[in-house]
C-alpha cells in the first residue's frame, strides 16, 4: 500500500523528515480558494519531491472564476516542471480546464465530489435502522456502474475517501478505479461563508458574510461539543472536520493512505 503525506503549506515539509515511509506528497488546499498556494511555493515543493524521488499530487478546492485563474497558474507550472503529476479536483470547472488544456496531468476525483453522509449524528441511530439503510449510508456513488463508466471515460482512475465513522462499503465499487483513504481528519461540511473571519473582532460580531479575509483560520481552531455528537467537531476556517484515527476493517481495499499531520487548512 502506498503512503502519502498531505501538507497545505510549505513549512509543513518538516513532517516528511528523512524517512522512506512516504512515496508521495500531497500539497495544496481543498477547502478555500483564498489559501491556494502560489507558484513559488509550488516550485519549492516540486524541487523537494524531485530531490526525494517521490510522486506529487496537487490538491485544489472548489472555486470562483478568480480562484480558477489561480489554480490554472499552478497547472501551468506543473505542466512545465512535473507534467506527470496528479491533480485532485473538487470542482468540475477545474477538471474541464485540465481536460481541455493540461492533459498530461492525471485527474483525481476529490473527496468533496465523492458524496456520502458525513455527519457524526448518524452514529446515534446506526444500530437502530435496517441493515439495508446502514449499507446505503456506507456506500459511495462509484458503486453505480454508470458512474464508474463515466469517470473512466474521463480518464479519472482514482477517487478520494474520508475515514467516515459509519465506515465505507466498497464491495460493489469494482477494482478498476483506485481508492485513497485520508487519515485522521475527515470533513463534514464547507462553505464560502467563513465563520472564522473577523472572529477576533468583537466590534464586527454582527458582520457575518463573505467578508475580506484576514487568514484568521491560520491563527484559530475551534472545537465544538454537543451532547448529540459522539465526537468533537473541529471548525477550521470555512470547514467543519472531525478526527477518526480508527483503522477501518477493509483497509486492504484502499491502495493508498494519505496521512494528514495537521488539519488541512
Amino acid at each position: 500500500m502506498e503512503q502519502a503525506l498531505f501538507i497545505s503549506k510549505v513549512d509543513n515539509l518538516k513532517y516528511f523528515e528523512d524517512t522512506d515511509e512516504f512515496t508521495r506528497l500531497y500539497f495544496g488546499m481543498e477547502f478555500c480558494e483564498r489559501l491556494i498556494p502560489d507558484e513559488d511555493n509550488l516550485k519549492k515543493v516540486i524541487s523537494f519531491v524531485n530531490e526525494k524521488k517521490i510522486g506529487l499530487t496537487l490538491v485544489t478546492p472548489y472555486v470562483t472564476e478568480d480562484g480558477l485563474e489561480r489554480v490554472e497558474r499552478l497547472l501551468k507550472t506543473l505542466v512545465e516542471l512535473k507534467p506527470d503529476s496528479e491533480v485532485v479536483f473538487n470542482d468540475w470547472g477545474v477538471f474541464q480546464v485540465m481536460e481541455e488544456r493540461y492533459q498530461s496531468l492525471i485527474p483525481v476525483l476529490g473527496r468533496m465530489l465523492n458524496k456520502m453522509k458525513r455527519g457524526p449524528r448518524l452514529m446515534n441511530v446506526i444500530d437502530k435502522i435496517p441493515q439495508e439503510s446502514v449499507r446505503y449510508y456506507r456506500t459511495p456513488g462509484i458503486s453505480v456502474p454508470g458512474v464508474r463508466e463515466f469517470l473512466l471515460k474521463k480518464r479519472i482512475g482514482r477517487v478520494e475517501f474520508d475515514n467516515l465513522l459509519q465506515g465505507v462499503d466498497l464491495e460493489r465499487c469494482g477494482d478498476e478505479i483506485k481508492k485513497t483513504l485520508y487519515l485522521p481528519f475527515a470533513y463534514i461540511t464547507t462553505t464560502r461563508l467563513c465563520l472564522t473571519a473577523l472572529c477576533d473582532r468583537p466590534d464586527k460580531v454582527k458582520e457575518v458574510g463573505i467578508t475580506p479575509c484576514g487568514h484568521e483560520c491560520q491563527r484559530y481552531t475551534f472545537y465544538l461539543k454537543n451532547p448529540i455528537m459522539i465526537t468533537n467537531l473541529i471548525r477550521k476556517g470555512n470547514t467543519i472536520f472531525f478526527s477518526n484515527e480508527d483503522i477501518p476493517d477493509n483497509l486492504k481495499m484502499f491502495d493508498r493512505v494519505v496521512i494528514e499531520p495537521e488539519i488541512p487548512i
